[in-house]
């Protein structure tokens, strides 16, 4: 079975270059910060500290306790020696501004947790335990490629090219070496994937059939049972176990085999796997336990979610292939609609194939094709690789269905395996169509798939986690960049602004504003201050602010040392619905939670609580705020306009809509309301879009509402603005926006800001 494995350098060049990954993965990625990881940490410690299983819903905190044990329990033996000397329900500090946009490319906020320099190397404590369990499910990752790579070369014995080139879809993944290098239940569960993956398979090239029956019967089941207590999601992997008992036993006439060796696999996966069914029937009154699943973490009614599922399958696509951390971390789309058409090409090059060689038996001709249908061992491999990736999309999309917290691509790991290995042979069907593809060409394509991997990993590594959560370097004088605006600001009395890089002088709806800022700490602050930027317009409404520790969220005050300097780059939007106007930019800093700012200085002169950087124009090249939002693919609102932004009480207010909706639909059934201040006021008004005007909008056909609002009498004076909602008339449920990756932003739209007067 093994024999092989000592000259099979493709394996061992695969695994090394997948545990180098992996590791490195674990090292940068800070404590904490992956998927769930906290939770599914508080499980293993849980373990530790009680020697027993938490029970759902009665622990002092949360922790992933619904999910069967066995990576926990690994967890838990490997770290038990490691005084973390902090109780498990121990909370690190988090980032109040984590997420920031967190559809976006890039470093804005994208860490969960404040990280000091305690946790860095060497560790010791909760980060020596946490890094351990991290190495632990490295481990467990490389077997799961070991496992899939084994398959290939069973499936192709003389060209292990196909295993390597499908293994490189599984090893050099970006997010399964990620998961890898985090704390989940994910990796072993596609260990455990590739697993039955394997045995399955196996059963296919058992020579001489079934020799032993009662020993296979007991190896299915505890295949079976590694499986499900790995994670309950694999329960329908018993499927593709019985097919391939059926089918040697068929193909070799073992009746007698094939009910012995099922009877010992039932027999045994009761008698290992059922006390955990009977532990939750116990606990919960449910044998599976996802009924406490549903109670503390949302459920949804399935006959209602089949549109989430499709809005929510880009997320979970993406997320298959490197969406980080809590999918805040997202690669360029570019990436992921490339894996796409690889998939595509894939099964493209598949479908054609067969249907070639189908057409060459029908025609009675013999197919130049390469003959990959020889051995029926093959054809049947194929279909229960196939049978694997179809029960892992059923189990996804059923969770989906059921769950709001669905839409993850790590759900699909136990498939991932096969799935792999499927890609890789569907990509070389194209060499196929061209003949025989000869080992030479098998090897280019699988170095060339191996190579592509490798890169994509390592970019996303570090060229967007690590960065992610690096803190700033620090800098000298000359390396102010010339075009640089020299300042001598200090906010009292901690720290001073010696330089701001040059702004625009106008900026567009949609677009932001990037300061560049090099600091230098003059005293450690007691403890935390929050840094802010203000735009604000005219007529003295905020036009957009953002709020954060400083360099976005990775070096908060609270680390600070005097002396130290660094290079602080924020981003400020400006909100598509801003109106056009001139602005100036504001900054600041202020105690959370007390709400003071620090004194602003120049010079030795008070410059008040805020430091003003420029004057900004907002500017549009159209007669109105153009738009571009897009309310559940039934409306997209174009743009707006307003009959001016200084009310008096008892005045009327205008505010113009302009409407279309995608093709082969209307715009029946839905209406829109505006509202002065949030949408929890009393809309002022409620307009039917079918009953919209029609007109060219921008060379378009495109629809309008005018909304006429009266300002109350008795309204008080100061700065509001208006807000719509979109809903339809049946259900009164309202219509959310949803971005261009498919994730849903909000379902009501603050327009521009407006100012009341307090003239009767």
């Amino acid at each position: 079975m093994f024999s092989f494995f000592h000259h099979d350098r493709l394996l061992w060049l695969i695994l090394a270059g997948f545990l180098f990954l992996a590791t490195a993965y674990s090292v940068i990625n800070p404590i904490h910060e992956g998927t769930d990881e906290l939770r599914h940490y508080r499980f293993v410690r849980y373990l530790v500290e009680n020697g027993q299983l938490p029970v759902q819903g009665e622990e002092p905190c949360r922790s992933q306790s619904h999910h069967p044990p066995l990576f926990y329990a690994a967890g838990a033996l490997l770290t038990s020696w490691v005084d973390t000397g902090r109780e498990v329900c121990t909370s690190p500090v988090s980032n109040p501004f984590w997420a920031y946009r967190y559809w976006d490319v890039g470093t804005d906020n994208k860490n969960m947790y404040i990280h000091p320099p305690s946790e860095g190397f060497p560790w010791s404590g909760e980060p020596l335990a946490a890094h351990l369990i991290r190495l632990l499910n490295v481990f467990i990752g490389a077997i799961a490629v070991f496992l899939t790579y084994l398959t290939g070369r069973l499936i192709w014995p003389e060209k292990p090219a196909y295993a390597a080139g499908g293994a490189a879809f599984l090893a050099f993944n970006p997010m399964f070496l990620y998961m890898a290098g985090t704390i989940n239940n994910d990796v072993i569960a596609a260990m455990s994937g590739a697993l039955v993956m394997y045995t399955a398979v196996r059963l296919l090239y058992q020579r001489e059939g079934i020799q032993d029956p009662t020993l296979t019967g007991f190896v299915l089941g505890v295949v079976y049972v590694i499986a499900l207590l790995s994670k309950f999601s694999l329960a329908p992997m018993i499927l593709p176990l019985i097919a391939g008992l059926f089918l040697i036993t068929h193909w070799k006439k073992q009746v007698r085999e094939w009910f012995t060796a099922n009877l010992i696999l039932g027999v045994t996966a009761v008698a290992l796997g059922g006390w955990w069914f009977a532990r939750n029937a116990y606990h919960y009154g449910d044998p599976t336990g996802f009924n406490p699943v549903t109670e503390l973490w949302g459920v949804r009614t399935p006959s209602e979610s089949w549109g989430l599922v499709w809005l929510e399958l880009p997320n979970v696509w993406s997320s298959l292939w490197g969406r980080f951390g809590f999918g805040q971390i997202p690669l360029p789309e570019a990436v992921y609609q490339g894996l796409w058409i690889t998939t595509y090409l894939a099964l493209g090059g598949t479908i054609l194939w067969l249907l070639l060689r189908g057409a060459d038996r029908l025609a009675g001709a013999n197919s130049r094709l390469e003959p990959v249908y020889a051995r029926r061992e093959t054809i049947f491999s194929l279909l229960l690789l196939l049978l694997i990736v179809g029960l892992t999309v059923a189990v996804v999309i059923s969770y989906m269905l059921l769950s709001p917290a669905g839409a993850m691509g790590r759900f699909l790991f136990p498939g991932l395996p096969a799935f792999a290995l499927l890609l890789f042979w569907g990509i070389t069907r194209w060499a196929a169509l061209l003949g025989r593809p000869s080992r030479r060409v098998i090897n280019f394509l699988a170095f060339t798939c191996n190579a592509a991997m490798i890169v994509l990993s390592a970019v996303a590594l570090w060229g967007y986690i690590r960065p992610a959560y690096a803190v700033p370097s620090s800098w000298t004088d000359n390396q102010i960049p010339q075009g640089a605006v020299r300042t001598d600001v200090v906010f009292e009395p901690f720290i001073k602004l010696h330089a701001v890089e040059a702004l625009p002088d106008t900026i567009r709806p949609g677009e932001e504003v990037e300061l560049t800022l090099y600091w230098e700490v003059l005293a450690a602050p007691p403890g935390d201050y929050y840094f802010f930027v203000h735009l604000i317009d005219d007529v003295e409404t905020m036009v957009t602010q953002r709020d954060t520790h400083p360099v976005t969220g990775k070096y908060p005050a609270g680390l600070w040392q005097a002396g130290d300097r660094f290079v602080d780059q924020i981003a400020v939007y400006v909100p598509e619905t801003a109106y056009p106007a001139s602005a100036r930019l504001q900054i600041g800093f202020y105690a959370p939670g007390e709400g003071y700012r620090l004194s602003v200085s120049s010079a030795g002169i008070s410059q008040g609580d805020a430091y003003t950087i420029d004057q900004l124009t907002i500017a549009t090249d159209k007669d109105h705020v153009p738009l571009d939002l897009n309310f559940e693919n039934q409306a997209f609102l174009q743009g707006y306009q307003y009959s001016g932004r200084e009310f008096n009480p008892g005045e009327t207010a205008a505010v113009t809509l302009f409407w279309s909706h995608p093709p082969d639909t209307t715009l029946k059934n839905l209406e829109v309301s505006l509202h002065l201040g949030d949408s929890s006021t009393t809309p002022l008004s409620t307009l039917p879009l079918e009953a919209a005007e029609p007109i060219v909008f921008n060379g378009q056909q495109a629809y309008l509402t005018r909304h006429l609002v009266t300002i109350p009498a008795d309204y008080p004076p100061g700065k509001d603005f208006f807000t719509i909602t979109l809903f339809d008339i049946f259900t009164r449920k309202r219509l959310n926006m949803i971005a261009e990756r498919g994730n849903w932003i909000d379902n009501e739209l603050p327009l521009a800001g407006i100012r009341i007067s307090d003239i009767p």
